[in-house]
């Protein structure tokens, strides 16, 4: 694990990730479109957000921690914390939250996504302890069951209102890395692969690229395909970095 302290971070999608494809920066939908927009302000819902000047998803998964992915944070060509990132904006729905903190810190799981894609994420500290009023995801390390998938999309209200798929499936892995169908688009980068337990929601997996060979954006496909599947940090690569960050 690499730790970083900026005063402020921006979110890059522009990696090129996985070999079986071309850049991997938005995702594809198999079938027809299963999303639908997430308005709730209930638990676990709530504890999704939005990172300001970022095209990036991200949860609380403790008072002041928030997991995204590892290329949100880096710029790719010079492994560099990008250094306008400014707020994180948990339940943001329609362009408005009505809280907001401060990102101040962050720890990346990589900095050479390329030799090490399985550790493509990031937890950020935030100044306000947001959870504390929000809640926030706990971590699993895998699952059987189906899951949910729920981000902001690009292509759903301009990326300001999150969408979940609501039953979706981790179907394998490659390479370390967990293939799913869930779908979603260009800006779910971040986004909770998620189970619900007893009124608690797990995350299994954060959502970070697809396979689309050649094609520059997703796919939008009528049945799921491994060679064209969505990929997935498996949540056991992030799981003991995020409890030893709570315990602190």
């Amino acid at each position: 694990m690499n730790q970083i302290t900026f005063p402020w971070l921006i979110l890059l999608l522009t990696s090129s990730l996985l070999v079986l494809g071309a850049p991997v920066q938005s995702w594809n939908v198999f079938g027809p479109d299963q999303r639908k927009p997430m308005t709730s302000y209930d638990y676990p819902f709530r504890t999704i957000g939005y990172i300001d000047n970022t095209r990036c998803t991200g949860v609380l998964v403790g008072r002041d921690l928030v997991l995204t992915a590892g290329h949100c944070v880096l710029d790719l060509k010079t492994r560099e914390i990008r250094k306008d990132l400014t707020y994180f904006r948990p339940n943001l729905i329609n362009g408005k939250s009505y809280q907001k903190s401060w990102i101040s810190h962050i720890w990346v799981g990589t900095r050479d996504l390329n030799q090490k894609q399985e550790d493509d994420w990031a937890i950020l500290k935030l100044k306000e302890s947001l959870g504390e009023g929000f809640g926030w995801m706990e971590i699993a390390e895998e699952t059987k069951e189906n899951v949910q998938c729920g981000g902001y999309s690009a292509d759903f209200a301009g990326g300001r209102t999150p969408t979940l798929h609501e039953s979706c499936q981790i179907v394998s892995e490659f390479q370390g890395i967990l293939l799913h169908n869930c779908h979603a688009t260009r800006g779910s980068s971040g986004a909770p692969i998620f189970i619900v337990k007893d009124d608690k929601a797990y995350i299994v997996g954060l959502n970070v690229g697809e396979f689309r060979g050649d094609s520059e954006r997703s796919l939008f496909l009528p049945a799921y395909e491994e060679k064209w599947a969505n990929t997935a940090v498996q949540a056991s690569r992030f799981k003991q970095t995020v409890e030893d960050l709570r315990n602190k």
